[in-house]
């Protein structure tokens, strides 16, 4: 079964876009844009924007 297309990690909305080698995941931090190249460093982002109130 594929795995669906956008997903909530705390809250956020983590949207992937792409497929392949090409796909990146995108999410809003604090009103910004922000995409990393796998969907763990958007996790990681999430968590460091929560836990310690840094921006990514």
């Amino acid at each position: 079964m594929p795995k669906p297309k956008n997903n909530v990690y705390r809250g956020h909305p983590i949207e992937r876009v792409g497929h392949g080698k090409r796909t990146v995941f995108q999410t809003t931090i604090n009103e910004k844009e922000w995409s990393a190249t796998t969907e763990l460093e958007v996790k990681t982002a999430i968590d460091v924007w929560i836990d310690e109130g840094i921006e990514p």
